[in-house]
């Protein structure tokens, strides 16, 4: 009986992977389904999230969508900047760098099933010009900017 209480209470294990690639990955449960998650420990690391199927390992689209984020990560900040800029002037009162990324730093990205960047996918930026934390979230639907969110 003592054997059923513990299995019952037990904490479960975390499936946890070392991908040559992304990174130290643990699979987490979200309302959205499950993903891929590698967390950032300290400043100038990249939080990602993987999208899965179940327990379904990254795959190479995913994995070249990832590569194709940080290596193109200017022209990405270009297609969101009009709207991200406007934004920070209204929040900041005072305008974004020129060199962009003395006001803002990626701090995190989602990485859509099968790399598809049609699908539902996110970019962060951590706000760099005060001390509030500002994160600033790109929200992409059908492979353009649908809004920008801000949290804290």
């Amino acid at each position: 009986m003592l054997k059923f209480f513990r299995r019952i209470f037990e904490p479960k294990q975390r499936l946890e992977l070392e991908h040559p690639i992304l990174g130290k990955l643990q699979l987490e449960k979200g309302a959205a389904g499950p993903y891929w998650l590698r967390e950032a420990y300290s400043d100038g690391e990249l939080t990602i999230c993987v999208d899965t199927i179940g327990e379904a390992l990254p795959s190479e689209s995913q994995v070249q969508f990832f590569q194709w984020v940080i290596g193109s990560i200017e022209s990405i900040y270009q297609s969101v900047a009009s709207e991200l800029e406007v934004l920070h002037l209204n929040m900041q009162s005072k305008l974004v760098n020129p060199e962009w990324s003395r006001s803002f730093r990626l701090a995190s990205f989602d990485v859509p099933l099968e790399g598809n960047r049609n699908l539902s996918w996110e970019i962060t930026f951590e706000c760099l010009t005060d001390n509030s934390g500002n994160l600033y979230t790109c929200h992409f639907e059908n492979g353009a900017l649908a809004h920008i969110s801000v949290d804290t």
